[in-house]
């Protein structure tokens, strides 16, 4: 009798599973914007034509569900810069935050930003 090897399939493990959100937005989308805020910030200024309809404001919380790998991008991530950048008045930054009061946001409540390929924004919040 001969045996036959059958892989076993694993699930992820449900702490790294991306949570999907409109727009096909998940925890990668979260990780890459932490990771290149001044690269996302120039993204967001290059944009034409932004509408607030673009802009979509997510709670990390909805994104991640392990807060430890939030906290650990977190405290390497310069938020600062996008901060900054939310508060001055050139281009691109009225619409976003009218994204934000709708929301009722505050800019300090802001931790990334991601330009996805169609051009929509996502404002990563907490």
């Amino acid at each position: 009798m001969t045996s036959q090897f059958r892989p076993q399939l694993e699930s992820l493990d449900e702490r790294i599973t991306p949570s999907n959100l409109a727009h096909g937005v998940n925890q990668g989308n979260l990780i890459s914007a932490l990771n290149n805020v001044a690269v996302q910030v120039d993204r967001v200024n290059a944009l034409n034509d932004l509408t607030i309809n673009d802009v979509q404001v997510v709670n990390v919380e909805n994104v991640l569900k392990n807060g430890k790998v939030l906290n650990n991008v977190l405290r390497d991530a310069n938020i600062q810069v996008l901060q900054d950048f939310l508060n001055n008045s050139a281009n691109n930054n009225e619409i976003l935050n009218d994204a934000l009061n709708n929301n009722n946001v505050n800019v300090q409540d802001v931790v990334a930003v991601n330009v996805l390929s169609g051009g929509d924004v996502v404002l990563f919040t907490r």
